[in-house]
């Protein structure tokens, strides 16, 4: 890699990692003076809730990455590859028979299902599995096939590896989903009696992930905020020496050609 894209690579993470200890100081700010207008303020301490002041330990996830119904879906009208082709994801039911990576075919164990809700302009539930949208072509050329609409915890698989789409998200390619068009969003995912990775309009997604099984891939994520803002000064120390991790990688890589996308567009 030439000078100028490392450069730009650097900056680019430089800026990130500055808007995540803003972001830590904003939200420290914000704990604080709630806690000073609660009656009997407790000083800003909060016991009980972990360094980040969630009961998730820490990662904001929820305890196995996965909120159960509510957890790794996509949206309706996802096109998912099926032994006869693709079909909308609300069509499929207990029997069918999806494409998956390591399995060939495999038969439908369980749809499961969930609707969010938009109130007030924003989207309710878990502040942390909001809808994310992948724009066409953002994991690679023509994947997905057309955008692509999941919660931000479903996991998609990239260069071997699973990693949660809200981890990526990079504000061009990859970015979160309004709310402002619609008062409902139905999701829906896949499960198998074993973890696999579904075709989804020619990207790679997992099936629906519980915590008792074993995942069919190496999974890679970040742990909450001081994860995120390592790994972003690991994107600009590279500049001088890089030693990033896959999770990095992928990420910059993406980012990256996001912005070649927007610039394309």
């Amino acid at each position: 890699m030439s000078g100028i894209p490392k450069i730009d690579r650097a900056r680019r993470n430089a800026l990130k990692a500055a808007s995540l200890v803003l972001g830590v100081f904003l939200a420290a700010g914000a704990l604080n003076r709630r806690a000073s207008a609660a009656p009997g303020g407790n000083n800003g301490n909060s016991k009980g809730k972990g360094n980040n002041g969630n009961v998730n330990n820490g990662n904001g996830y929820g305890k196995n990455g996965n909120n159960g119904q509510a957890g790794s879906c996509f949206a309706r009208g996802t096109q998912i590859l099926t032994g006869e082709g693709y079909r909308p994801i609300e069509t499929l039911a207990a029997g069918d028979q999806v494409a998956v990576r390591f399995e060939g075919l495999a038969p439908i164990k369980t749809m499961v299902s969930h609707t969010l809700r938009c109130v007030s302009g924003k989207w309710d539930g878990n502040p942390h599995n909001r809808p994310i949208l992948v724009r066409r072509g953002a994991l690679g050329e023509n994947l997905p096939a057309a955008d692509l609409c999941l919660t931000a915890l479903h996991a998609v698989y990239l260069d071997g590896f699973l990693m949660r789409v809200g981890d990526l998200v990079n504000g061009t390619s990859i970015v979160f989903a309004a709310a402002d068009d619609q008062d409902t969003l139905d999701f829906f995912n896949v499960e198998l009696d074993r973890h696999d990775i579904l075709d989804a309009q020619g990207a790679f997604c997992e099936s629906l992930y519980r915590a008792e099984t074993e995942r069919c891939a190496p999974f890679l994520g970040f742990d909450g905020g001081r994860s995120q803002l390592r790994s972003r000064l690991r994107s600009v120390a590279s500049l001088v020496v890089d030693r990033r991790q896959p999770i990095d990688i992928i990420r910059d890589e993406l980012e990256e050609r996001g912005l070649d996308l927007a610039r394309a567009a």
